[in-house]
């Protein structure tokens, strides 16, 4: 089996992610907007090898049952929070994530699968993202600083095994947009930002256990076993906005394993049981968010062929 593009690879320059639901779109003209979206996406990496043109397909719980017979071990919706923040749950049909080094490559491919069914399909986001400067959040801070860099640690952290059968190389994914306070963030000086984060802003290094606060973003956001082990997810997240102050993070993460993601999300919000929520909350807001199932490209093809 193999894993849809986009996955294992370090993130592209430029991002476009597409989350729909079908309303009057019937399933065999979402295969063939799909099959379209792949043709472009070949046809593109012939013409433009270069470009680092990469993608990957997930859907929804929901939408997946009607499409496959059998569902992987695990896969359910997100369930919103109610804790010291709200964390809403926007369920979606279909999951579309572009990469490359070019916009105007992300941007053609969008128009391969969007060209004859504008008006059939209920667009909940299309979000253009970029990296921005150095792989800084808008905050200023890197991001991704924990994701695994070696191949094959995120393929285990991303991807399901052999024991999962028809499922081996699909990947469970988790998307949510954050809106960021800018104007309220570039208030705090900089050691009080990385108080928030947990992290130095320039560069990067991790603040002592002794000086960071237990309410501090890295801590919130770390997820251990039972025997101490940190649970790892792969993130693909990268940053969107405009110079009017629409700006914010679109959060994406492939994982193995949604109770990570669960786990994580109630000790952001604070619902984990120990009274803490992560104090990056006062300056970003969750504004969506579901549950997804990325296929492998072989279980993709027979998906889509069926």
């Amino acid at each position: 089996m193999t894993a849809q593009s986009v996955i294992l690879p370090l993130p592209s320059d430029h991002a476009r992610f597409i989350v729909l639901r079908l309303k009057d779109l019937t399933l065999e003209q979402l295969k063939e907007k799909l099959a379209d979206l792949f043709n472009t996406r070949d046809r593109l990496i012939t013409q433009h090898p270069h470009a680092q043109i990469k993608t990957a397909v997930a859907f929804g719980p929901e939408l997946w049952a009607q499409l496959y017979s059998q569902t992987p071990a695990g896969f359910k919706q997100l369930q919103p929070i109610e804790g010291a923040f709200q964390m809403p749950v926007v369920p979606a049909d279909v999951l579309i994530h572009i990469a490359s080094a070019r916009a105007d490559i992300c941007f053609a491919l969008s128009q391969s699968f969007f060209e004859g069914i504008q008006d059939q399909v209920d667009v909940l986001d299309e979000r253009v993202c970029f990296r921005y400067f150095d792989g800084r959040d808008m905050t200023g801070f890197i991001d991704g600083t924990e994701n695994p860099q070696f191949p094959d640690d995120r393929a285990e952290v991303a991807l399901l095994g052999e024991d999962a059968g028809i499922f081996e190389d699909g990947s469970f994914v988790f998307a949510q947009r954050y809106a960021h306070d800018l104007d309220k963030w570039k208030r705090l000086k900089v050691d009080a930002q990385e108080q928030v984060m947990g992290r130095t802003k320039l560069e990067s290094i991790e603040l002592d256990d002794e000086v960071k606060p237990d309410n501090a973003h890295v801590a919130r956001t770390v997820v251990e076993d039972d025997e101490g082990e940190e649970m790892e997810i792969l993130r693909h997240s990268l940053p969107y906005g405009d110079g009017q102050g629409d700006q914010g993070l679109f959060f994406i993460a492939y994982t193995k394993d949604l109770t990570i993601l669960d786990a994580m999300l109630e000790r952001m919000f604070g619902t984990s049981g120990d009274g803490i929520h992560d104090r990056l909350l006062h300056f970003v807001t969750a504004l969506d968010g579901a549950y997804y199932f990325a296929p492998s490209e072989e279980l993709l093809e027979t998906v889509l062929e069926g």
